[in-house]
């Protein structure tokens, strides 16, 4: 992976964070209405969570590898742990679950690789 393929890895998993972000709060609309702010007031563990997807997202626009690995870990686990205790998906969830994991790993993977390639490019204009 170049650089510019890393970059862009990186950026989508930006777009992709917003895009849960949105979709999430849009179903939380969706399910309780004017009251949503109320559910998530009354329910803290789902504010810590789209503030650490805040916080991660924010960290991917500085090409943090920390970042990365967290807002993919903390898309992928809840779903994992519904899995284990036998709660089954929709097939459409299912498939945008996996859009959305892929755009995640990419971020992972272009940031490690970004960084990678940052430190043996300064490597090499430091020798020359």
């Amino acid at each position: 992976m170049n650089l510019q393929k890393s970059e862009q890895a990186i950026v989508n998993g930006i777009y992709a964070g917003a895009a849960w972000l949105i979709l999430d709060f849009g179903l939380l609309l969706q399910q309780h209405g004017q009251e949503a702010l109320a559910v998530l007031a009354a329910r803290p563990q789902m504010m810590a969570g789209a503030i650490i997807a805040i916080a991660c997202i924010a960290g991917l626009f500085f090409k943090s590898r920390l970042a990365a690995i967290a807002l993919f870990l903390v898309f992928l686990l809840p779903l994992v742990l519904r899995l284990i205790q036998g709660a089954f998906p929709p097939a459409m969830f299912m498939l945008l679950f996996l859009m959305l994991l892929y755009f995640f790993l990419a971020a992972v993977i272009g940031t490690f690789s970004y960084h990678r390639l940052k430190v043996s490019g300064g490597k090499n204009g430091e020798s020359a």
